[in-house]
């Protein structure tokens, strides 16, 4: 009996190890499809590098989306809306603004998947978000500017007609982004305060990407 005993014993701290080397599987990846229009704000001086060549700590910022056509998770994205506030490396707050209850499911799973490596995700809520202009000049509103209020203008180039452009960038639903300035922008929820003023501001009026998130 205490031979059989040693080998039950044996067996189950086997098992018990492979359970923790193996770890839990990470949830799987799904397929998604968007297109439409990004706007963010930050408190790094241009250009920001947090997009470019890696997260930079104590940065604060701002930003939102507006859906034309979508899909995530099989279900329709169209005219959804998606905005966030962030520490990168740090925290970050989502607010999802959605026609019915299956398309918030699918927004708030899509912008979770979005926005995961960029800090633990503290909450995902509904909201109204007000999303408008173009071409780097937008104002966004959420809550009515309760929560969430962001003005911004582009940054012109050499021909003074089109935007400073970023290519081959790493984020993962612009590659290429093009670049602005925050007017001004303020944040309150709770204890997460962002107040921001002539400060680095991307944007990307023809945002189109898809694959696996």
């Amino acid at each position: 009996m205490n031979g059989l005993l040693k080998v039950s014993v044996g067996l189950v701290s086997l098992f018990a190890g492979l359970t923790v080397a193996t770890g839990t599987p990470a949830a799987e990846k799904q397929e998604y499809s968007v297109a439409g229009e990004y706007v963010e704000g930050c408190s790094c001086a241009a250009v920001c590098p947090c997009e470019l060549t890696g997260i930079k700590m104590g940065c604060l910022g701002v930003g939102a989306m507006k859906l034309t056509s979508g899909t995530y998770m099989g279900v329709d994205l169209t005219d959804a809306k998606i905005a966030y506030a962030t520490m990168p490396g740090k925290w970050v707050r989502i607010y999802v603004d959605a026609k019915n209850p299956a398309q918030a499911k699918a927004a708030r799973a899509f912008g979770s998947s979005v926005y995961k490596d960029w800090g633990k995700i503290e909450r995902v809520s509904s909201a109204k978000i007000a999303f408008g202009g173009a071409d780097g000049k937008y104002n966004v509103a959420v809550n009515g500017g309760a929560t969430m209020r962001l003005t911004t203008v582009p940054v012109l180039g050499a021909d003074n007609k089109t935007a400073v452009t970023h290519s081959n960038v790493k984020d993962t639903l612009n590659t290429t982004f093009y670049q602005g300035k925050t007017i001004t922008s303020t944040y309150h929820d709770g204890a997460r305060s962002i107040s921001l003023k002539g400060t680095n501001s991307f944007f990307n009026s023809q945002m189109q990407s898809s694959g696996k998130i």
